[in-house]
């Protein structure tokens, strides 16, 4: 008895272990159909992957800002005249370039799926219908960002050197002569380090500050607008570069604070032109210091 029953368990495994095999390699044909409509402009393929009671809607990236904006609803109908109009424009796209599925999770009716495409990353709801499994529900976000592996990247942050302030109405001013035994002194100071970029505000005091560590280095300088940062695109582009940031007394603790994602650091008091504030980001760590350098 307990030999039948042992048996009977298995072959109760097996046939849920072939049932769900079989799900999941019916959806993932769904998935690929999905992808190859929207990459070749082929209605018949999106018409097998998609129900006509869609819901599909999204979020896409603005660059400059760097935040996510909703983007419009995305019907049974209007999928159907967006593929359309690609195949007519002939704008298809390599179908092998940026492809791949995964199914998440399947029940007994509904099913979950994550795909990724050169549009970008769409979580999808599946549900069986007749013993077809298609796509109800799409949420998704854009543009396709590849991963990027972090690298060690080190920071060195400053401010300005002393300014001219015999002028209370000017804006812009130079640095005196201490500002500029100051910056002579910072270039000294970093001679051992090796700069992949040295990044100034477009100000006379800060690109006086930021002009002979740079030249020290044979780089130009590189311009940046505190009011307009992006600190996570900021991140990817000096991915693994070692940089110096020249900035003001209140934007270089900011921007000190926004790289390690913590409001560690105050503002600078205007009499103080000496702080070093070293910051290094790992894949593992980040840490950072704050040194007095008179």
């Amino acid at each position: 008895m307990k030999s039948f029953l042992t048996a009977l368990l298995l072959m109760l495994s097996i046939s849920i272990y072939a049932q769900n095999t079989s799900d999941k390699t019916q959806i993932e044909t769904t998935l690929n159909n999905y992808i190859d409509a929207f990459y070749k402009g082929d209605t018949t393929k999106l018409k097998l992957a998609i129900k006509p009671r869609l819901n599909k809607f999204g979020y896409w990236k603005n660059k400059e800002s760097g935040n996510y904006e909703y983007y419009a609803h995305m019907s049974y109908e209007k999928a159907m005249e967006f593929v359309q109009k690609m195949k007519d424009e002939g704008k298809t796209r390599d179908e092998n370039k940026i492809r791949n599925v995964e199914v998440l999770d399947i029940g007994n009716h509904v099913a979950s799926a994550k795909v990724t495409a050169a549009w970008g990353i769409d979580y999808v709801q599946l549900s069986k219908d007749n013993g077809q499994w298609m796509i109800e529900q799409v949420i998704w976000e854009g543009p396709y960002e590849k991963a990027v592996t972090q690298k060690t990247s080190t920071y060195y942050l400053i401010r300005h050197a002393e300014k001219d302030q015999s002028d209370k109405s000017n804006r812009n001013p130079h640095l005196t002569e201490k500002g500029i035994e100051r910056a002579k002194n910072w270039s000294n100071i970093l001679k051992d380090v090796k700069f992949n970029a040295v990044y100034s505000t477009d100000y006379h005091r800060t690109k006086e500050t930021a002009t002979p560590t740079a030249s020290a280095n044979n780089l130009e300088l590189k311009f940046y607008d505190p009011r307009n940062m992006n600190i996570e695109n900021f991140k990817k582009d000096t991915n693994g570069k070692t940089v110096l940031i020249v900035g003001h007394s209140n934007t270089t603790p900011i921007f000190t604070n926004g790289l390690i994602g913590e409001k560690k650091y105050k503002m600078i008091d205007e009499s103080n032109n000496a702080n070093l504030y070293i910051v290094t980001i790992s894949k593992d760590s980040k840490t950072s210091m704050l040194l007095k350098v008179d």
